[in-house]
C-alpha cells in the first residue's frame, strides 16, 4: 500500500539514546503505511550513522544527508521529499504513542475534507509528565476556535479572554495536507534558526478553515535541563526581528484585520523579554549595565518597538506582560532585571525549563 503519511524528523547533533527512542517508538507502530524522512543536518557526531543504521533495517525510512544550513532548511528538505497525501514532524529527542500513525490514518480517512488535524502531547519532564490537551473531546474545531488558533502564533491562544495553556505555535501536534503547504509554496524561513515553527504556523493557518480535533495524547515533547533557549545568545534580536518581519509580510499578504496587528503589538514588546534573558541580562554578557541600558534605550527608539509601545493594547497582554510592559515604557531596566533574573531562577528550582 502506499503510504499516506511522511514524518520529517530534521537531526543535528542529538544524544543518541534519545534518537534512537525516537526512531524505535515510529518502526513499532501498530500500522505501517507511513515513511519516515529523516534529514541529516550535517550532524558532525554519529547522528547521521544512525539514520543510515535505521535505513538498512527498515525501507520506510528515507535518510537525506546534507552540509548544516540550520533546522529551516532540513524541514524544507524534507516536505520537498515527501511524496504522500499528509505531513507530520517529529522533532529527533521526542517520541510517540504506538498508535500515533494509525490515529491519524483513521481521523483523516473519517475527515478527508480537513486540511489541519491537531492532536494532544504528553510534557516530559525529569521524572513528571503532563498531557495537555485542547478540548474534552474530538471533533470539527467550529469558527471560534478557527479564529482563536489562527491569531494564536501572533501572541498567544487566548479562550474566553484568558490565556490557555496549550502549544499552538508548534509543528509536532499537527498533520498537515501536503498539498495546502507545497501548493502554497509553505516553506520555513532559512533565516530564522529560532521560533521557525512559529512562524511557519502563523502563515499556514491563514490558509484553511478546515481544522479537526483529536482529543488524544500522540506524542511526547522532552524538556530538557541544558537546552539552547537557556544559553547566550548575541542574536537573540536579531531572531525575533526576523520573526517580526515575517509577521508583517503574513499580516499585510491576508489583508488580517486590525486585532492580529494587536497581537502583534504585544508579541513585539513580550519578545524582549528573551532578548533581556539570553542577551543583555544574561551572566555571560560582559557588557557594562551602562551599555546595555543605553543599547535597549536605542531598541526602544526604533522600529517596530517605538509603534508597539505607542500602540500596544493591555487586553492583549496577560497579567504577568502587563508589569512587564508597564516597567519596559518606563525603562525601568533595573527592576526588568530582577523580574527577567527572578523569574528564570524559579524555573530552574522548578525544573522546568524549555528545551527550545
Amino acid at each position: 500500500m502506499t503510504p499516506f503519511l511522511s514524518i520529517i524528523i530534521p537531526i543535528y547533533k542529538i544524544k543518541e539514546s534519545y534518537l534512537r527512542e525516537c526512531f524505535d517508538s515510529l518502526l513499532a507502530q501498530d500500522m505501517k503505511d507511513f515513511q519516515i524522512i529523516a534529514v541529516d543536518d550535517g550532524s558532525p557526531d554519529q547522528s547521521g550513522d544512525i539514520c543510515d543504521e535505521y535505513a538498512q533495517k527498515d525501507e520506510r525510512v528515507i535518510v537525506i544527508h546534507q552540509e548544516n544550513a540550520g533546522v529551516s532548511v532540513a524541514r524544507n528538505a524534507g516536505i520537498k521529499a515527501a511524496s504522500t497525501e499528509w505531513i507530520t514532524f517529529v522533532d529527533p529527542d521526542d517520541w510517540v504513542e504506538s498508535n500515533h500513525v494509525s490515529t491519524l490514518y483513521n481521523a483523516q480517512k473519517k475527515y478527508n475534507d480537513f486540511d489541519i488535524f491537531w492532536f494532544d502531547y504528553v510534557q516530559e519532564f525529569d521524572g513528571k509528565s503532563n498531557v495537555k490537551y485542547l478540548k474534552d473531546s474530538s471533533g470539527v474545531l467550529d469558527k471560534e476556535w478557527v479564529h482563536n488558533l489562527k491569531i494564536a502564533p501572533f501572541n498567544f491562544l487566548s479562550v474566553n479572554g484568558r490565556a490557555y495553556e496549550y502549544e499552538t505555535n508548534t509543528i509536532w501536534n499537527k498533520m498537515y495536507r501536503a498539498s495546502l503547504l507545497k501548493d502554497n509554496e509553505m516553506w520555513f524561513d532559512p533565516k530564522a534558526r529560532k521560533g521557525q515553527d512559529v512562524i511557519f504556523n502563523a502563515e499556514c493557518l491563514q490558509l484553511t478553515d478546515k481544522f479537526y480535533y483529536i482529543h488524544s495524547a500522540l506524542y511526547h515533547y522532552r524538556y530538557l535541563q541544558e537546552s539552547v533557549t537557556n544559553r547566550f545568545n548575541e542574536k537573540a534580536q536579531y531572531y525575533n526581528e526576523v520573526a517580526f518581519e515575517n509577521y508583517e509580510r503574513i499580516i499585510k499578504k491576508f489583508s488580517l484585520p486590525e486585532e492580529y496587528w494587536k497581537a502583534y503589538y504585544a508579541r513585539v514588546l513580550t519578545r524582549l523579554y528573551s532578548c533581556m534573558r539570553l542577551f543583555y541580562f544574561h551572566p555571560e554578557n560582559k557588557m557594562s549595565r551602562k551599555l546595555v541600558n543605553e543599547q535597549l534605550n536605542q531598541t526602544l527608539d526604533k522600529y517596530p518597538y517605538n509603534v508597539a509601545l505607542k500602540k500596544v493594547d493591555r487586553t492583549t497582554l496577560t497579567q504577568s506582560q502587563r508589569i512587564f510592559v508597564f516597567f519596559l515604557k518606563k525603562r525601568a531596566y533595573g527592576i526588568l532585571r530582577i523580574l527577567v533574573n527572578g523569574r528564570q531562577s524559579l524555573k530552574r528550582l522548578s525544573g522546568a525549563r524549555l528545551k527550545k
